[in-house]
């Protein structure tokens, strides 16, 4: 099984001197990134569709082997308009185009609930933006029901595997694989702040423990045969926390899970020295 590991974003000022060299600009942090990780998670689409333009530039800018996930517009996924759809998933064959789009990811907020009319929604809506690969994140728990795998698969969807707080109405903590496939979005495990403001919930910083049992699941979904690939992004983005995790998990399945193939950034980073 092939595991790429990268963030939920990259473009964060609060990264200079810490991740990025002193004085990086924004022009120059995609290269940067891109020489240390496989992937990265644009969360930028989520308020607006990119350009067609804009994402040739990501592809420009990052070596080749590099991949992109592009999140699926809150009009779309939160406000259940269709009015971006076009423009979204015109981005979206455009960087497929270039071999770089590793598929999209749907956020659904956590009032949308296990119903029969949001089940029927869900699948219609996930049609329009064939034939990409579309990971589906639930947050209310609702939907952690024993077949959701197999319905998933039926509807021609990715299921998201979440690193949440052990939260009564939030979807449960761990790894689902649906299509032979793995998306996982490493938020948070602080209940006190998960419903405080974004950096509240956001400033996490993983245990060692807390990833090695995330290492674990991954080596024994590799050893059983259940997927061909895993996509892991921390959005603990607050401040350096989700680079120093997402290359821990990378140096523990190295280590500990010689099953697992680890995609490496594609070039040596030596593009700043």
């Amino acid at each position: 099984m092939n595991v790429r590991i990268g963030t939920a974003g990259y473009a964060y000022p609060a990264w200079v001197g810490g991740f990025y060299p002193p004085n990086t600009t924004q022009h120059d942090m995609l290269p940067y990134y891109a020489a240390r990780f496989a992937c990265v998670e644009i969360n930028s689409s989520f308020y607006r569709p990119p350009t067609r333009e804009q994402v040739a530039k990501m592809a420009r800018r990052s070596p080749p082997g590099f991949g992109f996930t592009l999140k699926v517009p809150k009009t779309v996924s939160h406000e259940r308009s269709d009015d971006d759809v076009p423009a979204f998933k015109a981005a979206a064959d455009h960087l497929a185009g270039t071999g770089k789009l590793l598929g999209l990811i749907f956020q659904l907020p956590e009032s949308f609930r296990n119903t029969a009319d949001n089940r029927n929604w869900l699948a219609r809506t996930g049609a329009q933006l064939r034939p990409h690969h579309v990971a589906v994140e639930f947050r209310h728990r609702s939907w952690a029901a024993p077949n959701l795998s197999e319905w998933m698969e039926h509807i021609g969807m990715d299921l998201v595997s979440v690193g949440v707080p052990d939260v009564p109405t939030l979807f449960p903590r761990g790894l689902r694989v649906a299509n032979r496939r793995v998306y996982a979005r490493l938020h948070s495990q602080s209940a006190e702040n998960w419903y405080q403001d974004g950096k509240l919930r956001y400033a996490y910083d993983y245990t060692e423990e807390q990833l090695r049992e995330w290492a674990d699941g991954l080596r024994r979904v590799a050893e059983t045969n259940r997927a061909d690939e895993a996509l892991i992004f921390f959005n603990n983005c607050v401040g350096t926390q989700a680079v120093s995790n997402a290359e821990r998990l990378r140096a523990v399945l190295q280590e500990a899970a010689p099953c697992v193939q680890v995609v490496d950034a594609p070039r040596p980073p030596s593009l700043f020295g």
